[in-house]
């Protein structure tokens, strides 16, 4: 697998409404959003409401969410949302998976002005983000084989339940 792999990210320009573990270890403050009450408080409830599944509320979404495309999203798998409503430059950056989410940092909307679009987003140089990509992806394979491995199980007990009930009919009632 390649480090960092996108095709482990979801493209969706909100967050899933099913709760997720947020992944916050990594994480950079770079718009010093923990210095200001205000934006932390609107962090802490975003990471609420996805822990719960709520899903984020529509004030925290870039403006013509449903109009335009967001080219990050589209080419790194990054989302980003809005701290202090949708015209803000203060944005918390964050990859969604299908199984949780991970914050990337705060920051303006400075990633939008290089090219490629978050080139210089920190978190897609460090090895941490590619060996969590590469463990989901790893976690995945395995519950994917433990459960065609439990299917194909639950098939054969079915098949002989069927197969003695069968036997049994016959020999009560003498039919061969």
């Amino acid at each position: 697998m390649r480090r960092g792999n996108p095709s482990l990210r979801l493209r969706l320009p909100r967050i899933e409404t099913r709760p997720k573990p947020v992944y916050a270890q990594n994480f950079q403050d770079f718009a010093g959003v923990g210095q200001r009450a205000d934006l932390r408080g609107e962090l802490d409830d975003i990471i609420e409401r996805i822990e719960r599944g709520d899903g984020v509320p529509e004030r925290y979404y870039r403006a013509g969410i449903d109009r335009n495309a967001d080219d990050l999203l589209a080419t790194k798998g990054i989302m980003h949302l809005h701290l202090g409503g949708k015209n803000s430059d203060v944005v918390v950056f964050l990859i969604q998976y299908a199984s949780r989410v991970v914050l990337l940092e705060t920051n303006s909307h400075v990633h939008f002005r290089t090219q490629p679009p978050g080139k210089n987003i920190l978190a897609l140089t460090q090895s941490w983000l590619g060996n969590l990509e590469a463990s989901m992806a790893e976690a995945e394979a395995a519950t994917d084989q433990a459960c065609e491995g439990t299917a194909r199980d639950l098939a054969e007990a079915r098949r002989a339940k069927i197969a003695a009930a069968i036997a049994a009919f016959k020999a009560r009632t003498g039919l061969r």
